[in-house]
């Protein structure tokens, strides 16, 4: 029981940060704007749907997490979403999802509301994949639909 405490205490640490980062990156205190080009860090794509690539961290940037790449994505009225991409050999992927409320499985991606907020999160190779929207209230559906374009274009 602990060990399923401690997993989504650490699945809500990640979404809490991308969440808190999504406002700071909003406010302009730090991050590319609209105009400015951003070089993915860790093969993420530069552009997603109607999305760009505005922020991009690879692990080792901030030794605090465990992510391998975080990234951000808006479109030109701002909205968007965060992308984290975890690898934690002390967790396992049914641990993070096992307390989404009003869980849905959406093809790959096993979705839900986490901290009041919509969240899809995906088992990949590379790590635990967990989608962020910048509107919280997004559509489960359609985080989905944007996260399967994502990982079609993740080098």
């Amino acid at each position: 029981m602990f060990a399923v405490l401690a997993a989504l205490a650490g699945a809500g640490i990640l979404a809490y940060v991308l969440l808190n980062n999504s406002g700071e990156q909003a406010s302009g205190s730090s991050g590319a704007s609209h105009s400015e080009a951003v070089t993915p860090k860790s093969g993420e794509p530069e552009t997603v749907g109607d999305t760009r690539l505005v922020m991009s961290e690879a692990r080792g940037e901030d030794p605090k997490f465990d992510y391998v790449v975080r990234a951000r994505y808006e479109d030109e009225s701002g909205d968007g979403y965060e992308i984290g991409i975890e690898n934690d050999p002390g967790r396992t992927f049914e641990e993070d999802v096992a307390d989404l409320t009003n869980p849905q499985t959406i093809g790959r991606w096993s979705c839900g509301t986490q901290f009041e907020m919509n969240v899809c999160t995906a088992d990949d190779e590379r790590g635990r994949i967990l989608i962020v929207p910048i509107n919280t209230d997004a559509d489960l559906n359609d985080i989905a639909a944007w996260g399967d374009e994502f990982m079609e274009n993740l080098k």
